[in-house]
């Protein structure tokens, strides 16, 4: 598995359509983790796979519908979910409505209608309070543009040529505060987001994300060693700042 795609359970029971999306979403770079013809076999796949994102067709055929189970998988956990639909199909929109999906993919659907209402899915569920009714393309995308940053459950998302792409808060080192920047460092990567340290502390709000002076936060379970005045992960050196101290050391029991 690589963690840094993101990985989507599809519910489907028309077979060809359900291997026609997960070709298309493939070629687009994410991991599709498995294909659920009916509410059993989707709520058996979800328990094992965990996947970040459900692309759940509304008219599955069986005793229990699409919305009916998209409600079952949400007492489990809570993802972004993207209901499929068609134009004939309005009458489930209200009943789907109260299942509180992130977005919804109207059939017959192209490879950037796929991508825009996953990148709204994502964006929806980080973001509490933002409409999930369906959207146009051009709409999408736009409101995609006004979140970088994104956080849930134990991984953040970073917004990069118009793709979302996904980290693990364990690959995360350090923030470090760059003039107008915010430099994330991860174990392999380097990412500079035009936002303050403050924002990215408030954002992430995780416990072991802990601000150490006014240039810099670390993960402390990347830690290899620190003393009164510095911390040291990996090739890094990074200051403890004075009005920090007592803050860095309270964070160790909580962990």
């Amino acid at each position: 598995m690589n963690d840094d795609k993101v990985r989507i359970m599809i519910v489907e029971d028309e077979s060809i359509v359900a291997l026609d999306l997960s070709m298309r979403l493939q070629k687009e770079g994410y991991e599709v983790v498995g294909i659920a013809a009916s509410s059993d076999d989707a709520i058996a796949l979800y328990t094992d796979q965990k996947p970040d994102l459900v692309l759940m067709d509304i008219n599955i055929k069986g005793a229990k519908d699409g919305i009916e189970t998209a409600a079952a998988l949400k007492k489990i956990q809570e993802v972004p979910l993207i209901f499929l639909t068609a134009f004939s199909q309005n009458e489930y929109v209200n009943r789907a409505k109260a299942v509180n999906p992130s977005a919804y993919l109207v059939k017959p659907f192209n490879n950037d209608s796929l991508h825009t209402s996953i990148q709204i899915a994502i964006h929806n569920f980080a973001v509490p309070g933002k409409p999930t009714d369906p959207q146009p393309a051009d709409n999408a995308k736009e409101e995609v543009s006004k979140e970088a940053l994104l956080f849930f459950n134990n991984y953040f998302f970073v917004k990069h040529n118009y793709r979302f792409n996904k980290f693990s808060i364990d690959e995360l080192l350090f923030a470090e505060s760059d003039n107008n920047y915010v430099k994330l460092v991860t174990t392999n990567k380097k990412i500079a987001l035009r936002v303050s340290l403050q924002y990215i502390a408030d954002k992430f709000n995780h416990p072991a994300l802990v601000r150490v002076h006014r240039g810099f936060i670390v993960n402390i379970k990347n830690i290899d060693s620190f003393n009164e005045e510095e911390i040291v992960i990996g090739p890094h050196q990074i200051p403890i700042g004075r009005n920090y101290k007592d803050d860095f050391l309270k964070s160790f029991r909580y962990l």
